[in-house]
């Protein structure tokens, strides 16, 4: 039917967080490759260092993309 039911959207969550990986590139290097649970766990334990990282990523022109595992 194409309706996503409450569990779906959790099952595709627990599946973006376990089976893949954050990586955030700049000019020509890659600075961070770090599996998504971590980077997860690390947002939800300082939300304050979360926003000061978005921030300098936007601030320098930073490519942040989630890969598959």
């Amino acid at each position: 039917y194409g309706v996503k039911t409450m569990w779906d959207k959790i099952k595709e969550i627990v599946s973006l967080i376990f089976g893949s990986r954050l990586v955030v590139e700049g000019t020509g290097r890659t600075f961070v490759k770090v599996p998504m649970w971590l980077a997860v766990l690390a947002c939800v334990a300082s939300i304050r260092l979360a926003v000061l990282t978005a921030l300098l990523v936007v601030l320098f022109g930073m490519r942040v993309r989630v890969v598959k595992a």
